[in-house]
């Protein structure tokens, strides 16, 4: 039997047995369809269906045994065949990945730069949206890869989730502050502090006040922004607290500005995120193994220093 066949007899019983529908579909004769039918049978000694009256009514034992297999012959078929053309010429086409502007800015700016600088031929559409915004869009397949937040609060069903960084949320302030003079913080001294916090698009925010609300205490939050490096402006230039990831110091150096660990901090979880798939395409692939090697490579090199 062909695989042109297989075709054949999965679209009959996709039809529900009638040859009419499925002979359409297929663009072929009734006729020649049942003839098909009643020469493989007649050949191979078996009968796939069950029949009343001439009718097709439904799958013998036999007949179901051949349509799941036929069911991973052709699936099998038809991703060798995109491989196969995939393999066929460079890496082209289009990537889209959602990432938070803060994670963005932090941990993924020089693996975004490496990727476009290496690879002209493939499109990369960033999105830079707080988590909530992103896990919307990659619960309805608007987004290749999301780069979230542990916990990622979607069904596992549908997503496959890596760890690429971990750490832990710290408080950053100017050197003059009260508590700029304490060793680590307990949540507790945050309480009545005038802060400045990223906006509720953020899982950090939310983090935050499960926090306050779990050590009864009230902070003074006056400002909320998307944008971290200005919460660490303000938190330089004024009586403001900010809590940030830890990774941050790396990328804001200045000394009128210092971090303070909590003595219970929150953990700060960096996750690639993609939807759950039989089979992903050379691109995707690709950009996945990419991101996930440059991440190992980088802790290796922290542990080596």
């Amino acid at each position: 039997m062909e695989i042109r066949q297989l075709d054949y007899f999965i679209e009959v019983v996709k039809s529900h047995f009638n040859l009419s529908l499925a002979a359409k579909k297929l663009y072929i004769s009734q006729p020649a369809l049942s003839q098909f039918i009643k020469s493989f049978e007649a050949n191979e000694g078996i009968e796939l269906f069950e029949r009343y009256k001439g009718r097709l009514q439904g799958l013998t034992p036999a007949g179901e045994i051949f349509y799941d297999n036929a069911k991973k012959i052709l699936t099998q078929y038809n991703t060798m065949l995109t491989e196969i053309r995939e393999d066929s010429g460079k890496l082209k086409g289009k990537v889209r990945i959602g990432i938070p502007p803060l994670i963005l800015g932090v941990v993924f700016a020089d693996v975004i730069a490496q990727l476009i600088i290496h690879h002209p031929d493939i499109e990369f559409e960033i999105i830079e949206k707080g988590a909530y915004e992103l896990s919307k869009m990659f619960i309805v397949d608007e987004l290749d890869f999301a780069i979230l937040l542990d916990p990622t609060n979607i069904n596992p069903d549908i997503i496959d989730e890596h760890l690429l960084q971990q750490d832990e949320l710290s408080a950053f302030m100017n050197h003059h502050h009260p508590l700029a003079k304490k060793q680590k913080l307990e949540w507790a001294d945050l309480n009545n502090q005038l802060m400045a916090i990223l906006d509720p698009s953020f899982i950090i925010q939310h983090k935050l006040q499960k926090q306050f609300d779990e050590y009864g205490i009230t902070p003074k939050i006056s400002a909320m922004s998307s944008s971290w490096d200005f919460l660490m402006l303000v938190a330089k230039n004024s009586d403001f607290i900010t809590v940030l990831p830890s990774p941050v110091h790396d990328f804001y150096l200045d000394k009128n500005i210092i971090e303070k660990h909590f003595n219970q901090p929150i953990s700060w979880k960096v996750l690639l995120c993609r939807p759950k798939k039989e089979h992903y395409n050379r691109i995707d692939q690709y950009v996945f193994e990419y991101i996930l090697d440059y991440f190992k490579k980088g802790k290796e090199k922290q542990h080596n220093d």
